[in-house]
């Protein structure tokens, strides 16, 4: 089994469900105490839609539901495009939640929260669904974002307490959330596979990349070959889609 491929993902699913109840954010929201025992599953949409569809196909014959997040303000794919429209689309009617990828400048508390608000606007106004939740891009470099547990009115933040827990050095003893996420194309906080779930109690937000993920799974550099070939066929499709005059020599 191939690190990274569609069956090791259903490996993960398969395994959590039998440690964890999975639950949507909204869910954990709702439970007495916010429950102690779950797992909500979260995807971030960074460069591909086409590869988040299979994961939520995938995800509806594992029956399980996700949260799907999408970047309006992205320069390697156009979330409003008519296909991508209809792939997220697509993705809502598989029974999974949408939500806002959010990676936004340096503003004050007030301007961020209406910075959010606006892009979920527009998300749902070319959508034609509700967008209630939303989760930070590139942490990284803004950890200050996440310390602050920002509040958007009626709007769930996927980084919020009930989710996350946010420190610093040795992990505290009032610990509320496990948090594993493949960024970067590797488990920093652990694999799934290999983490003790008898603990409780055991809260977990399991983040993972669809970009990241295929048929038979590739390491970080042949990931991005693959990918790129992928973006580049779509491209050319899309081209020659939009002119008569386009090269046909190209279509090979």
């Amino acid at each position: 089994m191939n690190p990274f491929s569609y069956n090791e993902y259903k490996n993960i699913i398969t395994l959590v469900k039998q440690h964890l109840p999975i639950k949507d954010f909204a869910q954990v929201l709702l439970s007495p105490g916010h429950g102690s025992r779950f797992c909500v599953l979260r995807h971030d949409i960074e460069f591909s839609i086409d590869r988040a569809l299979i994961l939520a196909r995938i995800e509806k014959d594992l029956e399980v539901t996700s949260t799907y997040t999408v970047q309006l303000r992205n320069n390697t794919y156009n979330a409003l495009s008519q296909k991508n429209i209809e792939a997220i689309q697509e993705i809502k009617k598989l029974g999974h939640h949408i939500g806002l990828h959010q990676n936004p400048p340096k503003m004050s508390d007030k301007e961020l929260v209406k910075y959010i608000q606006k892009d979920i606007e527009t998300l749902e106004h070319y959508y034609g669904f509700e967008v209630d939740r939303f989760a930070f891009h590139r942490c990284g470099s803004n950890p200050g974002i996440l310390k602050k547990y920002v509040e958007v009115p009626n709007k769930i933040n996927c980084y919020a307490k009930e989710f996350f827990h946010y420190f610093e050095g040795e992990r505290p003893d009032d610990f509320r959330v496990h948090y594993l996420a493949d960024s970067n194309h590797k488990w920093k906080y652990g694999h799934p596979l290999h983490i003790n779930y008898s603990e409780y109690p055991f809260r977990l937000q399991l983040l993972t990349h669809p970009y990241s993920w295929s048929e038979n799974g590739y390491s970080n550099m042949p990931n991005f070959n693959r990918l790129i070939k992928e973006r580049n066929n779509e491209l050319i499709y899309d081209m020659n889609s939009e002119t008569h005059t386009f090269p046909k020599e190209l279509l090979s």
